[in-house]
């Protein structure tokens, strides 16, 4: 079967595209989403009449967005295609609640009609494999990383998962790395 999200998304809608740019290190290193992927998809969209295309990130604490957007590739491809680019660090935050707890979530993700995460298939040595899930720490502020991963990162990333939820995955496995 082939997939066509286009058939469930309402035209003006606005499409959040959340690659995983952890650090400022390119793509080839294996830790960043390739740009190539994401041009690919922004492409596809425009094609079809979707004009209201968003990339969206938070590097991990310590590492800066703006930096990561530059590096990888991201700051050329927004301004190529006319997409807008968010560092979620500067963005503001909504509380959401889930099953006894509290998250702290960024605004913008939560706000677009339909989200695409964008991860990198790689190892972690704390949840031994990352991918479509860890991915949306990127959508946190960095104190609620930071308390992630005091708690042990399975059990909030999951609570995550519940609170903001992702329309399509697509996962770079072009270079991933498995070694960490």
């Amino acid at each position: 079967a082939k997939l066509k999200p286009e058939e469930e998304i309402p035209r003006g809608a606005t499409i959040g595209l959340k690659p995983n740019l952890v650090l400022g290190k390119p793509a080839s290193s294996g830790a960043t989403t390739h740009p190539e992927i994401v041009e690919g998809i922004i492409r596809y969209f425009l094609d079809r009449g979707y004009s209201k295309l968003i990339i969206m990130e938070s590097s991990w604490v310590g590492a800066r967005t703006d930096q990561a957007f530059q590096v990888c590739g991201y700051r050329e491809l927004a301004a190529k295609y006319g997409v807008e680019l968010i560092d979620l660090k500067k963005d503001q935050t909504v509380k959401k609640k889930v099953a006894d707890e509290e998250l702290t979530v960024c605004a913008a993700p939560l706000a677009v009609d339909y989200l695409i995460n964008l991860p990198v298939l790689k190892a972690h040595c704390q949840t031994k494999l990352t991918c479509a899930l860890k991915n949306l720490k990127g959508c946190i502020p960095d104190h609620e990383k930071r308390r992630f991963h005091r708690l042990g990162l399975d059990r909030p990333i999951a609570q995550l998962a519940s609170v903001l939820p992702v329309d399509l995955t697509i996962v770079d496995a072009i270079c991933g790395d498995l070694t960490f």
